[in-house]
């Protein structure tokens, strides 16, 4: 069974790696490589003080466990799903076996593996026989992760199914989020305080090596030290929890479907008759709303930016600073788009109902109403609430210049992505078993995370050339010029939306229901094979994309703002850690370099584009052709 379902997980990667995709699994490779190497490097550090490398490679080794529960989560449903094989008459258990066995097929799986070689690096410090227990117990650490994983996602699933459930699985996710982010900080801290020559507190390490993902190093260090009896315990430890996990992701996969929960509105509501909330575009709006409120995934998809901006903003206060404050209410705006990027691709094979009614114009213009609804007014209040506690005054000309920007342009960004760069995942009454079971938006949001702070741009520039010049009507004109930006993005991009819904509406819809474009269908139809970029041009994607990014904004904006308003935040900045006359220069060829990268990466798409057009019509061409002589007989 297992190697049947390897196949065809290899199968489906194999004919899936096309275009973006195929450049986002490429990109996700290298970072992983390289974090990876960085784990096994750490091995080799020469680190006078006993015990101290132990407790740091078990710290690394945390963060994969957290990397293997968040990835699930945040990368959508996977290749290989239980309900795949509802019909087959396969015993729970055998169909788990199979199953964790194809999810050892992977760019990730991989990638953790060689991670896990730091173990047997580590281990060969303490003797051949540590070296030999370590195989092993890497081994049982690769099975651990990869099932906790699938069991993680499975109970987070099942709690999901309600709206409060749906609410806390948000959080914990959110919660993930800032915590995998946040690792900088943990790095930052070990570097400037005085761990490095005098190790973590014995609370701390006991505490560490309590964590399953640190049984395989206990097992190690007690057989450097011949304790044999832990030794025992640690791996028979790690072999019972590995055969607890299979158990449960084995019920998991047996369970009957569950009925959608309902939660019911109010069954004699008056219609509205004149206002905002009248017509097909009021009637969407009120439509959404009440999806917002009762969709188990909606509500996840609304909880997790408001979490992770108040989880953002309020981790400093550990360390006594409120510089994150201010920047609650637009880290909320921003992390919306990033969240709500691929509502059609939501609501699935629904979208007939707007195809053939003709309201795709109403539809647009409601879903952005509804989305500004729900994410305007906590935006609004975080800023101000959380800025008034801080008490910088100087960040109101700056929250005025961000936030009507990022909302407008959100509202834009949003449903112009949910349309032209829909992701195609489970329909909606197919997921009422996990509401976590949706399409893999990873590079989508990477995308509009970045392309989210944009629109701010404008209006940013104008409170920085005022607070340079001390010119205090240019400082206060960012909050016209954002909100003026923010209206015209969300005006402009919902009508190049509605135009694309209605003259694509039909192939979204043959999307979402096959999987595939209708180019891909009709060519395999015809015979023909399907149009995919070059290894070469996915390979350029995969580093252009994101390297883009890190130069464009971490390495190049960031810093010169910076650096001109005088913040003194070195973190990973490397315009920072320079003079001020080498940093700006720095600062703007990062900025140079990453546009010319964004440049390459949109020539590339564009040329792809255009060869695909030429190619569509060479083929309807050649239908032509040959359909007239048969017209002709």
């Amino acid at each position: 069974m297992a190697g049947v379902l390897i196949r065809m997980k290899l199968a489906i990667i194999r004919n899936s790696m096309t275009g973006g995709k195929a450049a986002w699994m490429v990109t996700g490779g290298i970072f992983g490589l390289l974090f990876a190497t960085a784990t096994i490097w750490l091995t080799f550090v020469d680190i006078a003080r006993p015990g101290l490398l132990g407790d740091l490679l078990a710290c690394v080794w945390a963060m994969w466990l957290l990397g293997w529960v968040i990835g699930p989560l945040w990368g959508g449903s996977a290749v290989l799903r239980a309900d795949h094989f509802a019909l087959l008459s396969v015993p729970r258990r055998k169909l788990a076996v199979g199953l964790l066995g194809a999810a050892f097929v992977g760019i990730t799986t991989a990638v953790t593996a060689l991670a896990f070689l730091s173990l047997i690096t580590y281990a060969a410090h303490l003797g051949v026989v540590a070296a030999l227990i370590a195989v092993p117990a890497a081994a049982g650490e690769l099975v651990f992760v990869v099932l906790l994983s699938r069991v993680a996602y499975a109970l987070l699933g099942f709690v999901a199914t309600s709206r409060i459930g749906a609410a806390i699985t948000g959080v914990l996710f959110a919660a993930m989020i800032v915590l995998a982010q946040s690792g900088w900080m943990i790095i930052v801290a070990i570097i400037y305080s005085d761990v490095l020559s005098t190790g973590f507190s014995s609370t701390f390490s006991t505490t560490l090596r309590w964590i399953p993902s640190s049984w395989g190093l206990v097992a190690v260090d007690a057989a450097g030290h011949g304790d044999w009896p832990l030794v025992l315990g640690a791996l028979a430890g790690l072999a019972v929890l590995i055969g607890l996990l299979l158990l449960i992701w084995a019920a998991t996969l047996g369970t009957p479907r569950r009925s959608r929960v309902t939660i019911r509105g109010i069954g004699h509501a008056p219609v509205p008759t004149g206002g905002l909330f009248a017509g097909p575009t009021g009637a969407v709006f009120r439509k959404e709303l009440r999806t917002w409120w009762r969709d188990p995934l909606r509500t996840t998809t609304a909880t997790v930016p408001i979490a992770w901006a108040l989880l953002t903003a309020l981790l400093p206060l550990t360390f006594g600073e409120k510089v994150l404050l201010p920047w609650a209410g637009p880290a909320v705006a921003l992390f919306a788009i990033t969240s709500a990027g691929n509502l059609y691709s939501q609501d699935g094979t629904a979208l007939w109902q707007t195809i053939t009614t003709g309201a795709q114009h109403a539809d647009v213009r409601g879903r952005q109403w509804a989305y500004l609804a729900v994410f305007g007014p906590i935006s609004i209040a975080l800023s101000i609430g959380f800025n008034i506690w801080s008490g910088y005054t100087w960040a109101w000309p700056w929250i005025a210049a961000t936030l009507p920007a990022l909302l407008g342009g959100g509202a834009g960004m949003i449903i112009y992505a949910s349309v032209a760069a829909m992701v195609p995942g489970p329909d909606a009454h197919k997921r009422p078993d996990n509401p976590l079971e949706r399409a893999d938006t990873t590079g989508q949001s990477q995308v509009l995370f970045w392309a989210g702070l944009i629109p701010a741009a404008p209006a940013l520039t104008a409170v920085l050339l005022g607070d340079q010049f001390d010119l205090p009507v240019l400082r206060w004109a960012g909050g016209p010029i954002s909100l003026a930006t923010g209206v015209a993005l969300a005006w402009w991009l919902g009508s190049v939306a509605s135009r694309r819904l209605t003259a694509k509406g039909a192939e979204m819809l043959h999307l979402m229901h096959t999987g595939r474009n209708t180019a891909a269908g009709r060519a395999a139809a015809s015979g023909g094979t399907r149009i995919e970029l070059s290894k070469r041009d996915s390979a350029i994607l995969g580093l252009c994309l994101p390297g883009g990014s890190i130069l464009l904004f971490p390495q190049g904006l960031l810093p010169l703002v910076f650096v001109l308003t005088g913040v003194d935040v070195k973190s990973w900045f490397l315009a920072m850690y320079l003079p001020r006359e080498w940093g700006l220069p720095v600062a703007g060829v990062s900025i140079l370099i990453g546009i010319f990268l964004y440049s390459q990466a949109i020539l590339i798409t564009v040329r792809n584009k255009k060869i695909r057009a030429q190619r569509e019509a060479t083929m309807a061409r050649d239908r032509d052709a040959a359909r007239r002589p048969s017209a002709a007989r």
